[in-house]
């Protein structure tokens, strides 16, 4: 999940994993997973086209897709994503919304005809060349979390990983900053390597002191893929194709955390402190499809596609700044740490870095089917393997620690786990209108006895299409829900996040004959055929 940055695991018992929080599962995950996108015909039907082919969102799925072509389609495909987060900690509700304007889907498919005589009959039909941009998934998102505590704060977490570092040695992300801004301090006769913080007495006095804690989780970007195809139609029953695609990434990530001081501290005069993390992700991945669909009967089609692992060479660049204030004349603390500053400057402290690393994704492999009843409806259903735990992180950058991406793939390995994911759609056409249904269901990637729940991603879609003479316009709406869990720090009780992602996407398809392609059946049967009938499902 993109917020499982703090959960208990193996990797955050290895390495304190906020230390290094801006590199972990969540990334892994982050790029592993495709949600529902592309064109309006496409997610109206739930993603279930396997089997059905003839839509350019295909190409990032089953190439074979290109292959059902009959003729050249140019099509475009705008959409308004808008996202809704609800989150409840201890009984604190908070709703947080993000919206944005997106391209979902772009691209062209060509048809080539083979020539043949009048008396030939069976072999290659056509070959068919696209191009297509799919959305993959949309990172917008916004989400706010706020609770309160009696026994515990964050600085209680950092000083235990602190415990036995040199004040000189204290890494420069969350340690040395929060030492810096006058949160931490060491205790007396300790040589400099045993700490306390300036929250815990306070929650520790038994007088009901506590604090107030806040997060706000800001994400931009999105992940898209250029897909290069190539396909080709035998006899009108076996169709092939084949896909190079190439994926762009660029994530964006403003996380704020405060912590406010819900009473008077006469100690260190402590009102409240907030740590922003910044981190940008950006880089570019491959990989390659294979796919086929076959005509088994004229009511029934097959599907199948193997999807490559993505190869992604990635770049962070992250940022921590630190601010703390202080208000009041409280005198100078003199207790178990000995005196502290009560007024450091404020000013934010913090470090920041870049490192590079690749990252690869699971193979995926699809199955699926679709039936044509009275050539007029289409009934289709998809089946998707993909095995997370078998992400792999790899980076010899210097600015990450050594053995870090070992630790963090054994993570991996031990935390995620084999997902099925099955998508079904129905489509029926009225020529010229068309209406269309969708459910999918997103298998559980969670392994639940090493990260303590599951999260299950439910989508359901429907759609309306006109297609008069060579110009189709369709429209559809997707609503995605699903629910997840995030922890301010280890060891807290986890939030529940409840997360609604509607989507409403419009696609203007046009489509043209090829003049070579009209030249050549003039040729082959003497003049201009009569007006076709209306296309069946799949045919557009």
């Amino acid at each position: 999940m993109r917020r499982f940055l703090y959960a208990v695991c193996l990797f955050s018992a290895s390495i304190p994993l906020k230390t290094y929080a801006q590199l972990g599962e969540a990334d892994a995950l982050r790029y592993s997973q495709d949600i529902l996108g592309g064109t309006a015909r496409f997610s109206a039907m739930g993603g279930a086209f396997c089997a059905v082919g003839g839509d350019l969102s295909t190409l990032s799925y089953n190439p074979a897709g290109i292959a059902v072509f009959t003729k050249n389609q140019l099509e475009i495909s705008p959409g308004l994503t808008l996202q809704s987060t609800n989150s409840n900690n201890g009984g604190n509700s908070q709703t947080s919304q993000a919206s944005s304007f997106n391209l979902q889907s772009l691209g062209l498919v060509a048809t080539r005809k083979v020539r043949k005589g009048k008396d030939d009959v069976g072999g290659w039909k056509s070959y068919n060349f696209g191009f297509a941009y799919n959305r993959l998934n949309n990172f917008n998102d916004n989400v706010t979390i706020q609770g309160y505590s009696h026994s515990s704060t964050y600085l209680d977490y950092l000083t235990a990983q602190a415990q036995g570092t040199n004040v000189n040695n204290l890494e420069p992300f969350y340690l040395a900053p929060a030492f810096g801004a006058g949160l931490l301090d060491t205790m007396s006769n300790s040589n400099a390597s045993q700490y306390f913080n300036i929250i815990h007495p306070s929650l520790a006095s038994g007088s009901g002191d506590y604090i107030e804690q806040q997060e706000n989780i800001s994400t931009t970007g999105s992940m898209g893929e250029s897909d290069f195809t190539f396909g080709g139609n035998y006899n009108d029953r076996l169709f092939i194709g084949a896909t190079f695609g190439i994926v762009d990434v660029n994530y964006n990530l403003t996380d704020t955390y405060t912590e406010i001081a819900e009473y008077s501290d006469p100690n260190y005069g402590f009102s409240n402190y907030s740590l922003v993390q910044n981190l940008n992700t950006t880089g570019v991945g491959y990989n390659v499809k294979l796919g086929f669909i076959y005509r088994i009967m004229d009511w029934l089609r097959i599907g199948g596609s193997v999807i490559s692992p993505t190869f992604f060479n990635l770049t962070d660049n992250f940022s921590t700044a630190w601010q703390a204030a202080y208000s009041g004349a409280a005198p100078n603390y003199s207790g178990p740490g000995g005196p502290v500053n009560t007024y450091p400057d404020g000013s934010a402290l913090g470090a920041q870095t870049s490192y590079g690393y690749n990252l690869t994704t699971p193979l995926k492999a699809v199955g699926g089917a679709a039936v044509v009843i009275n050539n007029q409806a289409i009934v289709s259903a998809d089946y998707e393997y993909v095995d997370y735990s078998t992400i792999n992180v790899n980076s010899n950058d210097v600015n990450l620690p050594a053995g870090y991406t070992s630790q963090l793939n054994t993570a991996i390995g031990q935390d995620f786990i084999q997902a099925n994911n099955l998508r079904f759609g129905a489509e029926w056409v009225l020529y010229p209108i068309s209406l269309r249904a969708g459910y999918a269901i997103y298998g559980n990637p969670y392994n639940q006895s090493t990260v303590g729940y599951t999260s299950i991603r439910n989508t359901y879609s429907a759609g309306v299409g006109i297609k008069i003479n060579n110009v189709a316009l369709d429209f559809a709406y997707t609503l995605m829900q699903y629910n997840e869990q995030y922890q301010f720090y280890p060891g807290q009780t986890p939030t529940t996040l409840k997360t609604n992602v509607s989507n409403v996407i419009f696609t203007l398809a046009y489509n043209f004959d090829n003049p070579k392609n009209r030249a050549a059946h003039r040729r082959r049967f003497g003049g201009y055929p009569p007006p076709p009938p209306p296309p069946p499902p799949g045919a557009y």
